[in-house]
């Protein structure tokens, strides 16, 4: 008679079957990550600095169709994986709308209020 479980056991500590669970394991965890990635939304803060645009450049490429988006409500929402998608295709992405990527720049510093001003604000 064939003992099985002893023919399973001696397979199971072998190199070709811990190459099978490891591409097992490799597989399902890909393909875990890919779902959760494909269902994320993001914002537009988040997705702006993905593309390495303003967020004020992403909402009119939005108004202009040019980025895919979720509406949820008044708020807009970008599924991650999309932004991937054209981040891996950058060059023609940017080209695409019709922009270059910003440099990020520093804020402005507000000039100083005149006196005048500011006590009547206090008031």
């Amino acid at each position: 008679m064939i003992d099985l479980t002893r023919e399973l056991n001696g397979w199971l500590a072998t190199d070709e079957a811990r190459k099978l669970y490891s591409q097992i394991v490799r597989d399902a965890v890909r393909d875990e990550l890919r779902v959760l990635l494909m269902d994320e939304l993001i914002d537009v803060g988040e997705a702006a600095a993905m593309l390495r645009m303003t967020q004020s450049g992403l909402r009119k490429a939005v108004e202009r169709g040019q980025v895919p988006c979720c509406r949820i409500g008044k708020r807009v929402r970008f599924r991650r994986m999309d932004l991937v998608a054209a981040g891996d295709n950058r060059g023609d992405y940017f080209s695409r709308i019709g922009t270059t990527r910003p440099e990020r720049r520093l804020p402005s510093p507000k000039p100083p209020r005149k006196r005048a001003e500011n006590e009547r604000r206090t008031k």
